[in-house]
């Protein structure tokens, strides 16, 4: 038989078997509250997970337009053939 491994969770610090934390190793409560901090973060457009989803969308978009600009620069082995020929 083996035995249950137990951990703390790394919100409240009480112990639980390990199988009832989740990956981040936060209990089921802790890991609602963490949540609805970060719903009410996005919610009210301040706070520390609003600013890490805007400066990820800023990437996405400044990386969408750079592979835009690279598709209008390329030319395809068409138009490259039909130049030379003509």
């Amino acid at each position: 038989m083996r035995r249950e491994v137990k951990a703390k969770c790394r919100g409240c610090g009480r112990i639980f078997l390990k199988k009832d934390l989740n990956r981040k190793g936060y209990c089921s409560e802790c890991a609602m509250k963490r949540m609805l901090n970060v719903w009410k973060s996005l919610h009210d457009k301040k706070g520390y997970w609003y600013e890490k989803w805007m400066t990820g969308m800023i990437r996405w978009a400044k990386r969408m337009e750079q592979e835009k600009h690279k598709k209008k620069r390329r030319r395809s082995a068409e138009s490259r053939s039909r130049r030379k020929k003509g």
